[in-house]
């Protein structure tokens, strides 16, 4: 089942040609990481990093965008994990404008679960994992 955030557009994120410069996207698709952990996994990221010493960074990247978007938008990003290995889960990101189904880009993200000392993989722990089973897409 997927989960969704909702993210405004802001002022700050748009380019001269009054569109969101592509790499906030990615900005975004990390804040939808981040709720995703607090509401659908149930500990914030930062309490992840600072009191169990783990991450998720991505390793590997392929997004597509289909529409521009533009300053005051109200972005709804669906997130759902698609393969969950041993150390690894893969995240699909999906924006839309609230209350529309149409496709304005989307990102697929293999993230590696590591020890935030050492940066070295880990296998991600039994807890994460089912939890991360369950938003698998049907």
């Amino acid at each position: 089942m997927a989960y969704r955030t909702t993210i405004p557009v802001r002022f700050g994120d748009v380019d001269k040609a009054g569109i969101v410069y592509y790499p906030v996207i990615f900005h975004y698709f990390h804040i939808a990481q981040e709720d995703f952990f607090a509401d659908y996994i149930g500990i914030p990221y930062h309490r992840l990093i600072e009191e169990e010493r783990i991450g998720f960074p991505t390793v590997k990247t392929v997004t597509e965008f289909y529409t521009p978007l533009k300053y005051g938008d109200l972005l709804e990003i669906a997130v759902h994990i698609s393969r969950v290995g041993r150390s690894s889960a893969t995240f699909e990101f999906g924006i839309y404008r609230k209350g529309s189904e149409e496709l304005l880009a989307q990102s697929s993200e293999v993230k590696v679960c590591v020890r935030i000392d050492t940066l070295e993989k880990i296998d991600i722990p039994e807890k994460y994992r089912k939890l991360l089973e369950e938003c698998r897409a049907d």
